[in-house]
């Protein structure tokens, strides 16, 4: 019993935590970039490294958490051409495991309003999270002591980022949105550690779907 109510104590405590990351985002600083790409400029902290990047999303390692910073195609389609369409609020992963969820907006770092949706799944001894604007997308992995450092830096991040959107609609069409999503899946795939099977972890929201 008290080892319960232990736990749901430390669970409390998480969330209260992870909910103070996104406090004051509407009064946020101007953010330096540090790298920059075809399509996003953005800051990467200095505890952060890059692993491996192209022009559209790099793999972000932070002790022994991995997160892929992704240009959020779908989303810059959707806004340029359907205006009034909201965040998409289905999750990436089982929501069965849903364990942690925070809507809101931030400033950029042109103090443009932006919504966000963030969410973290229990799987296993690891947590999945998956944070998502209208032009940007992070999925990552990481141990529970992690989850409060993890989501503060994938939040800074974000803020600080800049897309260019004009040149993200030149190049890509509804057409390769739907390819380059099942190439993310199996990029995130690569990046899970040997214990976890991100395929799998998917493949259970689809089954149960399509079952209904």
């Amino acid at each position: 019993m008290c080892l319960m109510l232990c736990s749901c104590a430390n669970h409390g405590d998480l969330k209260k935590e992870l909910d103070a990351v996104f406090g004051g985002a509407e009064s946020a600083e101007k953010i330096r970039h540090n790298n920059f790409t075809e399509y996003v400029d953005y800051y990467l902290p200095s505890d952060i490294s890059e692993e491996s990047a192209d022009k559209l999303s790099c793999v972000l390692t932070y002790n022994r958490s991995r997160v892929i910073l992704d240009i959020n195609i779908s989303g810059i389609i959707n806004e340029r051409y359907y205006d009034e369409l909201p965040l998409e609020t289905e999750g990436f992963f089982d929501e069965s495991r849903l364990f942690y969820k925070k809507e809101g907006t931030y400033k950029d770092d042109e103090g443009n309003d932006k919504e966000y949706i963030f969410r973290i799944y229990e799987h296993g001894e690891e947590y999945l999270l998956h944070f998502l604007t209208k032009d940007l997308i992070f999925y990552g992995y990481g141990e529970k002591n992690d989850l409060i450092p993890l989501a503060s830096r994938i939040f800074l991040i974000a803020r600080g980022a800049e897309v260019r959107t004009s040149a993200v609609l030149a190049d890509f069409s509804t057409i390769d949105v739907i390819d380059y999503q099942k190439k993310q899946v199996n990029l995130f795939e690569t990046i899970m550690p040997v214990n976890g099977s991100i395929n799998d972890f998917v493949q259970e929201t689809d089954e149960t779907e399509s079952g209904e």
